[in-house]
């Protein structure tokens, strides 16, 4: 719901760091989801990273939460476990392990059930891409039950044999790219120097998928990163900084019947003090008509339409305003 403007306030830039989806790639190996794991934990020691994992690498890592993910009936039975509140408890976020193989489990996903060897096989007009993009955006219903979601991906290092640069991308292909790194805060790349693990957000020509949001150094100690982006909020933000979480992608429930039953009322109201013809433009303009000609009515509308329901009840009830009937 909209709030008022009259109370709208300037935004404010927080340190609850846990808030901020991340994509952290890197080599093979090189203990990626381990540091994730730890760093996420030093964010908030009360609950527990839940690792939904599409390879079987997570098994000898001490102390993970983590589940493996076999087939899409699997992935599914999750998320609507995940709906429990009590679970919101338990854990403070989810995390993709390994982007690309989750990438993978999407596109065979809608292979082995349409029958196709690649996704142009599938289907006319692009029916086998639509498929696989509805099968990624799962990530976006973990979002909408209020869980921050990070990713985990492996680089691919590539040579160009004519400039002779070097760089290291993610390995996806541009749907998964663009749905995951659009949504991140923060895409690291993460490497081993040592017995230390340092990331980079800066994108550059060596790391050309890099995004950071919020001006971090060019190299940082993953043991420090807390402090260090702490840091680089407390220094951006200045008096708009607060330590309170101001993202929240949780859908919020709504009675669908309960807008329904308002706009009728009043549909009901402007019809008895006439106004039938204006309420029923109002339908017309947003429902439209039936074979026949007839203007559809609200019996129409399936618990899909929620938006449109409201928006038509929002314009019933300017008019019912417009007129001093309410």
């Amino acid at each position: 719901m909209i709030p008022n403007l009259v109370d709208l306030e300037p935004n404010k830039v927080s340190i609850d760091l846990g808030q901020y989806s991340q994509v952290w790639m890197g080599d093979t190996g090189c203990g990626k989801t381990t540091t994730m794991m730890h760093f996420l934990k030093e964010l908030n020691p009360e609950r527990e990273p839940f690792f939904l994992e599409f390879e079987n690498r997570f098994e000898n890592i001490p102390g993970i939460m983590a589940i493996k993910i076999n087939t899409m009936s699997d992935f599914k039975s999750v998320i609507g476990q995940l709906k429990n509140p009590k679970l919101k408890e338990k854990y403070s976020c989810i995390i993709i392990d390994t982007l690309d193989k989750y990438e993978e489990f999407c596109e065979r996903y809608v292979l082995e059930n349409r029958d196709g060897e690649i996704l142009k096989d599938v289907g006319g007009f692009g029916e086998g891409s639509l498929r696989f993009k509805s099968a990624l955006r799962n990530i976006g219903v973990l979002q909408n039950l209020g869980y921050t979601v990070h990713e985990i991906a492996q680089s691919s290092h590539i040579k160009d044999f004519d400039t002779k640069q070097e760089s290291d991308a993610l390995k996806l292909n541009k749907n998964t790219f663009s749905y995951c790194r659009e949504a991140a805060f923060l895409v690291g790349y993460m490497w081993v120097e040592g017995d230390e693990r340092f990331i980079t957000f800066k994108k550059s020509s060596k790391y050309p998928d890099l995004k950071d949001t919020f001006g971090l150094p060019d190299k940082i100690n993953v043991k420090d990163l807390k402090d260090v982006w702490t840091k680089a909020i407390q220094d951006k933000g200045g008096e708009f900084t607060t330590a309170e979480k101001t993202i929240d992608k949780e859908k919020k429930a709504e009675d669908f019947e309960s807008i329904k039953a308002r706009g009728v009322e009043l549909g009901g109201l402007l019809a008895t003090n006439g106004r039938l013809d204006e309420a029923t433009a109002v339908l017309r303009s947003n429902l439209g008509a039936d074979d026949d000609g007839n203007v559809k009515m609200f019996d129409t509308l399936r618990e899909s339409q929620i938006d449109l329901t409201k928006v038509i009840v929002m314009e019933l009830e300017d008019l019912c305003n417009k007129y001093s009937l309410i």
